[in-house]
């Protein structure tokens, strides 16, 4: 997880009012960064949930905590005003189910901290100096968890763009505008680097640091992190309209728009 990123993205959005402190919170592939991350950030009505089965209802105090698949949660949907994931999307069988299971569960907001999927990343896959696959986080789990659903096998770690962040949402949820934000920093993997029995992949690192810097200051979509931010519709499009509690095609919209259908010819 990276923690200066997420706590500084917290606190903005916090400035904003996008999240506010009295606000419940759930958090999806979750552990004792985002405990500390949002006891730092002020938040008190926060939920960690994982597929940690070594954890129980005191791990994360004072927070809550939940045994959760992230791709089939068990709340009801709008059981949260937030729901927040953190590098944690890419350890998901798949990742699109689960961004939409957080949706579902959220009254108001998803926020989700991934990789983005850029040119510079592209390139250090390529180099060697960033991974297509997921070994360190179970390396640094005695080889037991930290993989592709928490276990041991070595996930792929997916990449994201904000155009498929707004497609995939759009897609689930076309009622009506969303409120999108996005926001990029810069995170080195130098701790997964001290995985590796050499040190050359840390030494590279330390010597490209202060040109990626200077170069993602002005590219920020080449940062290797970013927050993509989705809050719910507050309208829905004009061509829907409310009956009940259901919503329906406008049709006094659709007399206005369009002409009308032609009357279906029957089949012989």
């Amino acid at each position: 997880m990276r923690k200066p990123f997420v706590l500084e993205l917290l606190r903005d959005l916090k400035n904003d009012g996008t999240v506010r402190p009295e606000m419940s919170i759930l958090t999806v592939c979750a552990g004792s960064s985002e405990r500390e991350v949002f006891a730092k950030a002020g938040f008190e009505q926060v939920t960690i949930s994982n597929l940690d089965e070594r954890m129980d209802g005191r791990s994360y105090a004072p927070f809550a905590w939940s045994f959760q698949d992230a791709e089939n949660l068990t709340f009801d949907d709008s059981s949260f005003d937030v729901v927040f994931v953190a590098d944690g999307l890419h350890h998901c069988g798949s990742p699109h189910r689960a961004l939409l299971e957080m949706y579902r569960v959220a009254r108001k907001t998803v926020i989700v901290v991934e990789s983005r999927d850029s040119a510079t990343m592209r390139l250090a896959n390529r180099l060697g100096l960033s991974p297509v696959y997921e070994l360190e986080a179970v390396v640094g789990n005695n080889y037991t968890h930290g993989g592709l659903n928490n276990t041991e096998i070595p996930n792929h770690i997916y990449r994201w763009t904000e155009a498929e962040f707004k497609k995939t949402i759009r897609s689930y949820d076309p009622t009506g505008p969303h409120d999108f934000q996005f926001s990029y920093g810069l995170n080195l993997p130098f701790d997964a680097a001290t995985y590796k029995k050499t040190s050359l992949k840390r030494n590279v690192l330390l010597v490209a640091r202060p040109f990626l810097w200077a170069f993602t200051k002005v590219f920020k979509r080449q940062c290797n992190s970013f927050a993509m931010i989705a809050t719910k519709p507050a309208t829905t499009w004009p061509w829907l309209n409310a009956s009940g509690e259901a919503l329906r095609f406008d049709l006094a919209y659709a007399e206005t728009h369009f002409a009308s259908p032609q009357k279906a010819t029957p089949q012989k």
